[in-house]
């Protein structure tokens, strides 16, 4: 083999690799797409379900102090434990 073919055939592999390189870039543009659609999924399910704690938890809090204080510490205190402590993972509808 002579250096113009192994030349070559550098070439073909480089060219391939190039192809390769392309469609996996490709591809992870379309998955940080989806990603991104996800993203926006996750953050209107977690505004819903704090949404709902903290409903629920203003009904059934106690009438302490005119109730608006115990309100917003029942209510803070669910939705800091559902939006940090909470994976959203398990949550979402699949």
């Amino acid at each position: 083999m002579n250096a113009t073919q192994a030349k070559d055939r550098l070439y073909g592999q480089l060219a391939a690799s190039l192809k390769n390189m392309s469609r996996a870039v490709g591809q992870t543009a379309d998955l940080f797409e989806q990603l991104q659609t996800d993203l926006d999924a996750m953050r209107v399910l977690a505004g819903t379900h704090a949404a709902q704690f903290m409903t629920v938890a203003a009904e059934l809090s106690p009438e302490a102090d005119g109730g608006a204080d115990t309100e917003a510490t029942v209510g803070s205190t669910l939705l800091y434990f559902f939006v940090i402590e909470t994976p959203l993972v398990n949550h979402l509808p699949i």
